[in-house]
């Protein structure tokens, strides 16, 4: 479906295709994309604003005109998606060229007010953003000046006697801006307590003239280099292990269960009586299944089979040393979550040291126990800034 906005009174022109891209397509490309993108957190000096700044999302940046340098082809995995959308949106005379990814990992990363307005786009561009994976809203406000004085001494160009509009858009959902948009109205993608994962492409035709060379260098400064020679890229894997893997998403679900044996014990069984390994490992673990599936397939894999040998061992270590036999496993997990004494023995004697100690040892960076202790076990990457 297609919803459309055609206000010619604010000047604000926009389509909605829902579902644009259906469940299987969007897996597919939300994989192809994470798989092959490299990603750039962008640094530089703002000349408008005079200040250094960084881009607050993770960015990349492919196409332009060939004719003009830095020009980097759209890579032959991506091309066959630029040519649907050209097709679709009836751009076959001037198909889309230069293309803008971005990743908003979570919540904290946003884009702020802006319009995407440019002579070498042309008075009137069309401007297509395509997104997968988590919803996120779209937000607009009309503006009387899209781009006013930096000091304010002509005021912020916001008009206020316009509402604001809002767009959610989910997994395969295409927005397109057309017509005067950019003229008269700006647009941002904000902070979302919560959000997951999200990809967006974004599709635009750069013309041929003489800004067209001055504009194609600018994306690609605040896209990938920006005052940089050598910036540093980033996989899809190492920023989901400097921003803590998946666990800034199942930490409080957990946090909440840990302390209710009866819910505890419950989930125990569920997973005993569960044939697929995946989903004992998502009940027994309590990690939604959004959550799991958002992760690369590799890493969904080692997981589980981190988890089946963590079973294994914990199962035959506790039978050994409170010699329980063939007692139910939900036994071992009531026994164990709640620090009752079994068949007669107590529990070991408290190890010594710290409290810090004994969390990291409890973790076991040597032997992995949670969603969260995988990732934070893997090598170490160097944070940004």
């Amino acid at each position: 479906t297609v919803e459309e906005v055609n206000d010619k009174a604010t000047g604000l022109h926009v389509q909605v295709h829902r579902g644009y891209q259906q469940a299987s397509k969007a897996q597919h490309w939300w994989n192809t994309i994470c798989d092959n993108t490299e990603w750039y957190r962008v640094r530089y000096k703002s000349g408008r604003f005079a200040k250094d700044c960084e881009t607050p999302c993770w960015t990349t940046f492919f196409g332009g005109r060939t004719e003009y340098a830095p020009y980097k082809p759209v890579p032959d995995w991506l091309q066959s998606l630029v040519d649907e959308v050209s097709r679709d949106l009836n751009m076959a005379q001037q198909p889309f060229n230069a293309i803008l990814v971005r990743l908003y990992f979570d919540g904290s990363d946003e884009i702020a007010w802006h319009t995407d307005g440019r002579t070498f786009l042309g008075s009137t561009p069309t401007i297509a953003s395509l997104s997968f994976g988590a919803n996120a809203t779209f937000q607009m406000r009309r503006m009387t000046n899209v781009w006013p004085s930096v000091d304010g001494s002509s005021g912020d160009g916001i008009d206020r006697s316009t509402p604001q509009s809002n767009f959610v858009v989910g997994d395969g959902d295409m927005l397109v801006m057309m017509g005067s948009t950019q003229k008269h109205w700006h647009h941002r993608v904000p902070k979302e307590r919560g959000r997951m994962p999200r990809l967006n492409i974004n599709f635009r035709y750069i013309k041929g003239g003489p800004d067209a060379e001055r504009g194609q260098k600018t994306y690609y400064k605040y896209m990938v280099h920006g005052d940089e020679d050598t910036p540093k890229s980033y996989s899809y894997k190492e920023i989901m292990k400097m921003r803590g893997g998946m666990m800034n998403f199942t930490m409080p679900k957990r946090k909440g269960l840990a302390g209710n044996s009866d819910k505890a014990k419950d989930k125990a069984q569920t997973c005993q009586r569960a044939t697929d390994a995946t989903a004992s490992y998502l009940a027994a673990e309590n990690i939604e299944e959004s959550t799991f599936t958002a992760l690369p397939e590799d890493i969904r894999k080692e997981l589980v089979t981190e988890w089946r040998s963590r079973q294994g061992n914990a199962a035959a270590a506790t039978a050994v040393d409170l010699n329980i036999g063939e007692q139910h496993v939900n036994d071992i997990t009531s026994a164990t979550s709640s620090n009752m004494h079994v068949a007669g023995k107590k529990r070991p004697p408290r190890q010594q040291g710290s409290s810090s100690d004994r969390r990291k040892q409890k973790r076991g960076f040597g032997g992995v126990r949670t969603l969260d202790a995988f990732f934070s076990s893997n090598k170490a990457v160097a944070a940004i800034g």
